[in-house]
């Protein structure tokens, strides 16, 4: 029985001891689960963080790369496990809704790291804060704002007071003094960096004065001798461009006058005038050579006496004839073209003179000369484009440009030797008899007026038109991206269209009238001037520095900025200005056509404006 109940008591407690058991090892194994999950979330978590940092980093690079460029590109990289990619929206904001301005920019950064995804977005803005008013005036002369003409419209800021009746037409004047809502932190008044502009004046201010442009004047005696050489008659050529500046006494003379000349009877290539027609022509009449006879030559009559033109000839010609290698530019526009070859040996060239038995479209001749100037004869191994010999035609050439083998300016001015001032090989001419006068005004030579033309600023070296003397612009067009930079006075006049992304830099006073400057926000122009700045009857898109004494724009009309540090600033007549005016002074409403709109900007994409661009106050947004 005792053994009965001791048996009994071992079982209970034993079964006891493994309940106990089963239970603790449940609880450890939900122990373990919990602390796994727990693992889990924490470290999902940890990831989620890693990922909202990349999303970050992604828009700081985006930021930095807009500062320095307002480069809008797309912008990716890879980071801490994780990659992300930025993207620029100038119309919308994430959710496909429109932007409030043109000027403003959604900056969208998705990070990825493994399968957690973090997205960021906020809008930047192309101008600094004080740009969001229709109007700030930073009152440096401490006046009191009493302008009760024209009209303000958008929210306005004014330091210091405004008078009743005065201040904007619709949304809210803030002041810090009274006359409306005071506003004790204002946005600063913006910090111009004027790095870019003083280098580019400085650039201007040692650029070369007015140039003065000589040519040789020849008659029938006269002309200029090249010697033979490898670049220009001996070997094979297959390609050649010959221009000219020339003007004729007497176009219609039955005798021709030769402008350009090399080779023979054999082979040559020639330019000349013969009873009221100017020819370019070429031929290379051996039958085991090319067999291109009797050769080929093409004409224009639209030339008139004492008057100067620009002639160009260019070949493109293989071993056999082939059509159209032969062509002819007159005052850079394309004339007509013909049938040609290459060249073998020929031989050496004249300016002004024929070579004995050199041939013609009517038969052949010798001594023949030229009645009149020529000026700039460039000679280059290769067949230049229209667009290149149009570009170039009005330019003082540096010497080094590809494919030039000769080049004859004629800006000795005395003596018997034409330079040749390129720079790979020295094929200098002498002078027989001609006589020194003055060349053509060319456009890109001289720099100081520019009248109905077209001023391509690609075709100047950095894309710069320096000048170092007063400029005028008038009825022209004026075609970028690039520069017009002027250590003096710029005056733009008579329908002149300036078109986008450009900069009109001047270190005087500053005179637009009756012109297109810009032609939309997505292509404007930037003004800088140091002096007196007057805007009449005009259009500006774009952004108006303005550093002299004084800016006035009558009956001008504005799209885009203006920053103004002049202590005079006025709106005469039906000026209009939408977008918004930052002036260190005030302004002067004369009269009440005149308005103030707050409106689109344009983003200024990579163009260095000399502005900071801005993150918009409140606009961060994860999503």
């Amino acid at each position: 029985m005792n053994y009965k109940r001791n048996s009994e008591s071992g079982m209970i407690i034993m079964a006891s001891t493994m309940g106990i058991f089963i239970i603790l090892s449940l609880f450890a194994f939900y122990l373990a689960r919990f602390s796994i999950t727990e693992s889990r979330t924490g470290g999902y978590y940890m990831v989620d963080i890693k990922a909202r940092n990349l999303a970050m980093t992604g828009i700081e690079h985006a930021m930095q790369s807009f500062k320095a460029s307002r480069n809008i590109s797309n912008v990716s990289g890879n980071f801490n496990n994780g990659s992300y990619s930025v993207s620029f929206d100038t119309q919308n904001n994430e959710a496909g809704t429109s932007l409030p301005y043109s000027h403003f920019i959604t900056v969208k950064s998705t990070a990825t790291i493994n399968d957690v995804e973090r997205n960021l977005r906020l809008f930047i803005s192309s101008m600094p804060e004080a740009f969001f008013f229709s109007f700030y005036g930073n009152n440096s002369g401490n006046q009191t704002f009493t302008e009760s003409n024209g009209t303000i419209s958008g929210d306005m800021f004014y330091n210091g007071n405004v008078q009743s009746n005065s201040g904007t037409n619709s949304g809210i004047t803030y002041t810090t003094g009274t006359g409306g809502t005071l506003l004790s932190s204002p946005p600063p008044f913006p910090t111009l960096d004027i790095t870019q502009y003083e280098a580019l004046l400085t650039s201007a201010a040692s650029a070369s004065g007015a140039y003065n442009n000589y040519a040789l004047d020849f008659n029938s005696n006269d002309y200029v001798g090249i010697g033979s050489s490898s670049d220009i008659n001996t070997g094979i050529h297959g390609q050649r461009t010959v221009e000219a500046w020339f003007r004729t006494n007497n176009k219609d003379s039955s005798t021709r006058q030769v402008i350009f000349e090399v080779g023979g009877g054999t082979r040559g290539l020639n330019i000349y005038i013969h009873s009221g027609r100017l020819y370019v022509g070429g031929w290379n009449r051996r039958s085991d050579e090319s067999n291109w006879t009797p050769g080929t030559w093409i004409y224009t009559t639209s030339i008139q006496n004492n008057q100067w033109h620009h002639v160009a000839l260019t070949l493109n010609g293989g071993s056999s004839v082939s059509t159209n290698a032969l062509k002819m530019y007159l005052d850079g526009n394309y004339m007509t073209s013909g049938n040609g070859s290459q060249l073998w040996n020929h031989n050496p060239a004249n300016i002004g003179r024929t070579r004995s038995g050199s041939r013609y479209h009517n038969g052949t001749g010798n001594n023949y000369t030229f009645n009149g100037k020529i000026d700039e004869v460039r000679i280059w191994n290769v067949a230049r484009t229209g667009s290149q010999i149009a570009a170039k035609k009005d330019t003082i050439l540096a010497g080094n440009e590809t494919g030039l083998t000769a080049y004859y300016n004629f800006q000795e001015n005395t003596g018997n030797t034409a330079n040749d001032t390129q720079t790979q090989s020295n094929n200098d001419g002498s002078i027989s008899n001609a006589s020194w006068t003055n060349g053509p005004t060319l456009s890109k030579m001289g720099n100081t007026a520019f009248t109905n033309t077209t001023i391509n600023l690609s075709s100047y070296s950095n894309s710069q038109l320096l000048a170092n003397n007063n400029l005028t612009i008038s009825g022209s067009t004026v075609n970028g991206p690039g520069y017009i930079v002027v250590n003096g006075n710029l005056n733009i006049s008579s329908n002149t269209t300036i078109n986008g992304n450009i900069f009109l830099i001047c270190s005087g006073t500053l005179t637009i009238s009756n012109s297109q400057i810009g032609t939309g926000l997505g292509a404007p122009v930037i003004l800088y001037s140091k002096g007196a700045a007057d805007y009449t009857s005009s259009t500006v898109y774009g952004l108006i520095i303005s550093k002299g004494s004084s800016l006035e724009l009558d009956g001008s009309t504005v799209y885009g900025a203006i920053l103004n540090y002049s202590s005079s600033f006025s709106l005469v007549g039906n000026s209009d200005i939408t977008g918004s005016v930052i002036s260190n002074s005030s302004v002067d409403f004369q009269g009440n056509d005149a308005s103030i709109t707050r409106g689109n900007i344009p983003t200024f994409s990579g163009l260095n404006i000399g502005l900071d661009p801005i993150v918009v106050p409140g606009s961060y947004l994860e999503y």
